[in-house]
């Protein structure tokens, strides 16, 4: 019955994704955080006109794929790859998050933190996948302290080395675009009073406990804490607790044990008296 449920529960809500997508494509919605990507100038990408601020890798690839694509492309294959993204993390409870309005926007505006919740759970294994995280939103890379606290060291040379080596390239062909965006970085207000200067630390120190503990989970929650700014759809980041906390089980409900009476023991027959004996063994020989 549980495998059923479960079964069940994944279809309905897979087919609900497909259904909310199907309407976001028809209706096109309103893609603004894909428009911050894909409206990037390639001459000026950190424009402090306009939204994006992601690393100078992304802004060149991004200027490789606007000649190749629309838009109305680019923003469908972007909320498909999310919502894969969220059917695979989430498994059977998609129907139930999408009915939450953190995730329902982040769908419906295109962004990429599902992408980097499923390249931080990948991480575990292929922590190559952590060179995405840490080239598009740079401080929630606090994540390579778990390596580090665990001496893995070869996953985060990897993590680290492809890191550097996709920046370097990117170094190599345009200096002048990390120039701009480091000084992006530093002039871009953040209005809110949970600032990333105070955040940060407190994720790290999550990191170290989770490693030290064995609490992968932890390492989502420090992912969270660690976004750059934190605003309506960031707790989105959250989704990836699901694969990851395993919720205790239910008390077992108490069996009702019939109580049958006891059975009377069996009366045993008194054996005759030593006289008697003689007699009937007396009678049988006659």
């Amino acid at each position: 019955m549980r495998r059923w449920g479960t079964s069940i529960a994944l279809g309905v809500g897979f087919g609900i994704a497909v259904l909310v997508l199907i309407t976001w494509t028809q209706m096109r919605g309103t893609p603004v955080d894909a428009w911050c990507y894909y409206g990037m100038d390639p001459a000026n990408p950190y424009d402090p006109t306009r939204c994006f601020l992601y690393s100078p890798p992304v802004a060149q690839v991004m200027t490789a794929i606007q000649p190749l694509v629309s838009f109305d492309a680019f923003y469908t294959a972007l909320r498909t790859l999310e919502t894969l993204a969220l059917a695979l993390i989430a498994g059977p409870a998609i129907g139930v998050l999408l009915v939450i309005p953190a995730v329902a926007i982040e769908l419906n505006a295109a962004n990429i933190n599902i992408l980097l919740v499923g390249a931080v759970l990948l991480g575990f294994r292929y922590p190559a996948t952590w060179a995405f995280v840490i080239l598009t939103k740079l401080t929630p890379g606090i994540g390579l302290l778990w390596f580090a606290v665990r001496r893995e060291w070869r996953s985060f040379g990897i993590a680290a080395g492809l890191t550097v080596a996709i920046a370097a390239l990117s170094f190599a062909l345009a200096p002048w675009m990390w120039r701009d965006y480091v000084g992006a970085l530093a002039g871009a207000p953040d209005e809110t009073p949970f600032k990333i200067w105070w955040r940060l630390p407190i994720a790290a120190l999550v990191v170290i406990w989770g490693a030290r503990s064995n609490h992968r989970w932890a390492m989502i929650v420090a992912v969270f804490l660690a976004m750059p700014r934190w605003y309506f759809l960031s707790p989105v980041i959250l989704v990836g607790l699901f694969p990851l906390v395993r919720l205790p089980r239910p008390l077992p409900m108490p069996r009702l044990a019939l109580q049958w009476p006891a059975r009377p023991p069996r009366a045993s027959k008194p054996l005759p008296s030593n006289g008697s004996t003689a007699t009937s063994i007396g009678n049988a020989v006659s």
